[in-house]
């Protein structure tokens, strides 16, 4: 008696192949554009007076963090400080300022052209004429 050959598993492994792949290239597309080479950028450091530092320079950084890094070696009057957490790189310190969360709900927020930021640190992309606000705030919840 012939055994009859089942195509079944060879085909359920080609689908999931083929839905692994579509989902990989869907994830590549909805990441953001890093854009490379000289750009002119501006970091705006708001302190917990409101007091507004400015730092406009050129970068061929790719994300925030590398920008920071640039910003701190070349201007003494530029410091950061953090670390790295489930949700990217954390901001606690800037230019000697401490934000707490755990004893004053303060934190650094990040805002890219005026709008919140959606990523950490090291994964914001850095464009020609972005502007980056490291604001102190107090957290409402």
């Amino acid at each position: 008696m012939e055994q009859k050959k089942s195509y079944k598993p060879l085909i359920a492994l080609l689908c999931l192949l083929v839905c692994a792949c579509g989902l990989y290239f869907f994830w590549q597309s909805r990441k953001p554009a890093v854009t490379e080479g000289a750009k002119a950028i501006q970091i705006n450091v708001t302190d917990k007076d409101g007091k507004t530092t400015n730092y406009g320079f050129n970068t061929d950084a790719e994300y925030l963090k590398e920008a920071m890094d640039e910003l701190a070696a070349s201007d003494s009057t530029f410091t950061f400080e953090g670390s790295d957490g489930d949700y990217g790189f954390f901001i606690e310190a800037v230019n000697g300022e401490t934000a707490n969360f755990e004893t004053d709900k303060a934190y650094w927020a990040i805002y890219v052209n005026d709008e919140y930021g959606q990523y950490g640190a090291d994964q914001q992309p850095v464009a020609d004429g972005d502007v980056f606000g490291l604001v102190y705030e107090i957290s409402n919840y």
